[in-house]
């Protein structure tokens, strides 16, 4: 029987005690989970904790029991910081969810000339790849970071920049030995020349993911898998 990952902050435990009315909520509520019922947390420090549910402390709190503490040897080789242009709700908590799967480190929401949204909702996106995370068996979360704009994009980040664009070099033909890499995702309606203009005077390297027309939320998801296993 599979158990449950719960991923549970440092600053949210003592001792033996873990503190947040969503994981109480979740546990009693959603999962139906009762003591006796053992699950796995972990906080980020690289262990997994094998507990037993001893009893919940009202709303806010449940009491375990640590039996087992196991190393977490789910390791990514590349940090990778996808930037991705705002599209559609449904479409942005998709990237996130699978992104989280395949091994995304960073998530950059990014306005474009052509994004057909301004802004996300930052805590529901951190909601969505804590789960993630949690089914797909990483150790940390990735990080979520503020709304930017693509011209304020090369001034805060150093790292090896690529977009996908149709026209680019086949990632078939690539092999990304950099560790620390920024992918970048256009809107559905595509780059502006502008914004092309931006790319190459930032030396960023134009890469494609083939002959065919990939929506936004998948070209997201497969760029970030071929960076991250090639």
């Amino acid at each position: 029987m599979k158990l449950h990952r719960f991923y549970i902050p440092k600053e949210k435990s003592e001792g033996t005690t873990l503190y947040s009315p969503e994981l109480v909520h979740q546990m009693k509520n959603v999962l139906k989970l009762l003591p006796g019922e053992k699950i796995i947390f972990f906080n980020g420090d690289g262990s997994e904790y094998l507990s037993s549910i001893v009893s919940f402390e009202g709303k806010d709190g449940v009491h375990i029991k640590i039996e087992e503490v196991k190393q977490n040897d789910v390791s990514l080789d590349k940090e990778l910081f996808l930037f991705f242009s705002i599209i559609k709700r449904d479409n942005v908590e998709w990237i996130l969810e699978k992104g989280t799967e395949v091994g995304v480190s960073h998530f950059i929401p990014v306005v474009s000339s052509r994004s057909e949204k301004k802004d996300i909702n930052i805590e529901r996106s951190g909601k969505i790849v804590i789960e993630a995370t949690e089914q797909c068996g990483r150790n940390v979360p990735p990080i979520i970071h503020p709304v930017m704009k693509w011209e304020d994009v090369f001034n805060k980040f150093d790292l090896s920049f690529i977009v996908l664009e149709k026209g680019g070099v086949s990632f078939r033909k690539q092999n990304i030995k950099d560790k620390k890499i920024g992918l970048l995702i256009g809107p559905e309606g595509g780059w502006t020349k502008e914004e092309i203009d931006l790319f190459n005077k930032n030396e960023v390297s134009f890469m494609s993911l083939g002959p065919t027309t990939l929506r936004a939320e998948t070209a997201a998801v497969v760029g970030s898998t071929e960076v991250l296993n090639s």
